[in-house]
């Protein structure tokens, strides 16, 4: 191979470099992302296939156990309760919360709960134990909770009587959600709004609430009857008859009686009716004349 001279220029003396071969560099690859493969997509044959398979299998369990799918199931659930209690994750307490005052009450919650010691911690369901607990009408703000590992603990109110109800046959005691109240005497609770008529139940504790901001008229207050379900006539011990206006006006249509009730003594006027259904004014029927007095609300000085 022939050599080949080449000439390098420098400050001090010039040499002559023989210049052998040089290896060639191999050329640069661009960098690649190694691809692991297509990921495999779940179809929907063998989601189905799965399910056979598994309901497959869950069949002959059961031939091979000599019982049925509920019985198998039964089984599985004894199984895994053993297991529960083996391992501390069981029942071991209920506890009810908030009805210390009434121990017989506490112990009829309880019992509605429907736990029994040693139970599944997984199994013992917060929703459905307060269903159960609802279901008594005994009880309202009901929350349930599991403390792990072994507690279960039943937060409730007592139901609050607010009002005495006639359906039509008998007295039923009305607590604040509108529900009655099981066991409860209608006698035993003489100082009650009463209210009358279909759905008087359901209104009865918006009305008992507003009614407790106006002394003067509920204790003038002799029977709340519905009318349509959607309003209220009050029948005062006078005799007089107040018509209420609608639902959404009854909290103002009841201060301006009170107002009235102040000014001018009107519960004590004879009165066939005082109808308050129009908004600021008062038609007032009495006893002595066939016609109907309209006065501006707030306007019977004399």
């Amino acid at each position: 191979m022939p050599k080949i001279k080449y000439a390098v220029d420098d400050e001090d003396d010039e040499d002559e470099i023989e210049d052998r071969p040089r290896p060639k560099r191999a050329a640069r690859k661009p960098l690649k992302i190694q691809d692991d493969g297509p990921v495999e997509e779940v179809t929907v044959s063998s989601v189905l296939f799965g399910l056979v398979m598994l309901v497959a299998i869950v069949v002959a369990a059961a031939a091979w156990m000599g019982g049925s799918l509920s019985q198998v199931e039964n089984r599985v659930a004894g199984l895994t309760d053993e297991a529960a209690r083996m391992t501390g994750i069981a029942v071991n307490d209920v506890a009810v919360i908030g009805l210390e005052s009434d121990p017989a009450l506490a112990r009829d919650i309880r019992d509605a709960a429907m736990i029994e010691p040693g139970e599944n911690m997984f199994r013992a369901d917060p929703h459905l134990i307060r269903k159960r607990v609802e279901a008594t009408q005994k009880v309202m703000n009901v929350r349930v909770h599991r403390l792990w590992p072994n507690q279960i603990v039943i937060m409730a109110e007592a139901a609050e009587p607010v009002a005495v109800w006639h359906d039509g046959r008998s007295w039923a005691v009305i607590d604040a959600l509108g529900r009655v109240i099981p066991g409860a005497r209608a006698s035993d609770h003489t100082r009650l709004v009463r209210v009358a008529g279909p759905g008087g139940a359901l209104a009865a504790p918006q009305l008992a609430a507003i009614l407790k901001n106006h002394p003067d008229i509920s204790g003038r207050l002799a029977i709340a009857s519905r009318v349509a379900d959607r309003r209220w006539d009050l029948r005062l011990v006078s005799g007089t008859i107040v018509r209420m206006p609608e639902d959404a006006r009854l909290g103002p249509a009841l201060a301006n009686l009170q107002r009235l009730q102040t000014r001018n003594a009107i519960a004590e006027r004879r009165l066939v009716r005082i109808d308050l259904s129009h908004s600021g004014r008062a038609y007032l029927t009495p006893h002595t004349e066939a016609r109907v007095q309209a006065a501006p609300l707030g306007g019977l000085e004399t």
